[in-house]
């Protein structure tokens, strides 16, 4: 019998998958490894849905998406960021995961190079790698809040070299860029002409600063920036797959002629849902923003009773703790807390070359939970110098 894709078999299994998977036929696990709202989807928003079956909303859809859908895209990017995107650049996809594969089967070809953040969410170097591309990782500052060093991002750009992904709001590190970075990454971009990936999915979810849309910096330089935004994490939409790129005009008929053999296109009833939720109120977004935040100082509060290192983060609703001086892996430390006190994290091994020694909590879960798990972090962090 023929092998199998020896290529895709070298891609690493993402780590929060293998602990999930082991969490699986165990019980009372607090759960703090994968980034899933504990909120149910607003009710005018599954409302909106129902509405849509019963309209006769259940077929397909052309590649792009619903116009109407792309129109209140639009409208929210005027509103929200001050763009201007026209719906002939606005292409709706299935997970803001499927607009990062669209955006780099479009963009990049076998042997050519993709910039990523160290640490990282894992998945870009997974869809960087089945391109059959090359992911070059640039390095983060923990001290400065895991913004990147932009001579270090530079000295890392090559003749191969063809874009970068930026993330900001960062999973995992928690990282929201400052307009002073985001201006010395369009430089780069522009100095060196490869292209700029924002993956914009927590733009919603900030505790300090603001969140800039690099289009909205840089409007000159649309031809070459795609910005991705979803409705999973500030929506709890995690389960509908529905998310957005605002893409180069000159690159919108290729996204969506690959979109077709890859999903062909979002669900229709997702799409009206979107739509809602766009068009709706901002209650429920502004409500689970202000519940984050206390979520993630009652943790931090608890962390810094236990002495353990970590870093607060401004954006998205992940904290990263640095475990280093138990002298085990991340890996390690993460299944040894499966088994000994039931709490499930994401070993950062895979998150890139930085992760060997970090595991990360998401604190968008039950408060009581979270507090209980990060309790349980902090016994099992203690008991490593107890011995």
């Amino acid at each position: 019998m023929k092998s199998f894709a020896k290529s895709r078999e070298r891609i690493p299994m993402n780590s929060i998958r293998e602990i999930m998977n082991m969490a699986e036929g165990m019980s009372d696990v607090i759960q703090l490894q994968i980034g899933e709202p504990a909120a149910e989807t607003p009710v005018h928003i599954r409302q909106a849905a129902i509405r849509a079956m019963e309209e006769g909303y259940t077929h397909y859809t052309s590649n792009a998406g619903l116009l109407s859908l792309r129109e209140a895209i639009s409208r929210r990017m005027e509103r929200d960021y001050q763009v201007q995107v026209g719906t002939e650049r606005i292409i709706i996809t299935a997970g803001a995961v499927a607009a990062l594969n669209l955006a780099l089967l479009s963009l990049v070809e076998v042997g050519e190079e993709v910039l990523i953040p160290d640490p990282t969410y894992p998945n870009y170097e997974s869809l960087v790698r089945m391109q059959g591309a090359i992911p070059v990782y640039y390095p983060t500052n923990a001290a400065d809040g895991y913004l990147p060093d932009l001579q270090a991002l530079e000295d890392r750009i090559t003749p191969y070299t063809k874009a970068m992904i930026i993330n900001s709001p960062s999973n995992p590190t928690g990282a929201v860029f400052t307009k002073e970075v985001w201006l010395g990454v369009l430089e780069l971009a522009k100095k060196h002409d490869i292209y700029l990936i924002s993956d914009e999915i927590y733009d919603e979810l900030i505790y300090e600063g603001e969140h800039i849309c690099p289009l909205s910096l840089a409007p000159e330089l649309e031809d070459r920036i795609i910005s991705i935004f979803g409705f999973s994490k500030a929506y709890a939409m995690t389960g509908w797959r529905l998310a957005y790129a605002l893409v180069p005009e000159n690159l919108f008929n290729l996204m969506c002629k690959l979109q077709e053999p890859v999903t062909t296109c979002a669900s229709s009833i997702s799409q009206k849902a979107g739509e809602a939720a766009l068009d709706g109120s901002s209650e429920f977004v502004t409500t689970m923003r202000k519940e984050y935040r206390e979520k993630r100082d009652a943790a931090c509060d608890i962390l810094d009773r236990y002495e353990i290192d970590y870093n607060k983060p401004k954006g998205a609703f992940y904290i990263l703790i640095d475990i280093s001086k138990t002298g085990v892996t991340a890996r390690d430390f993460a299944i040894q807390l499966l088994k000994q006190e039931k709490v499930a994290v994401a070993p950062c091994g895979v998150f890139g070359p930085s992760g060997k020694h970090l595991i990360r909590v998401c604190f968008a879960g039950d408060r009581s939970l979270l507090e209980e798990g990060i309790h349980r972090i902090g016994q099992f962090y203690q008991g490593f110098f107890e011995k």
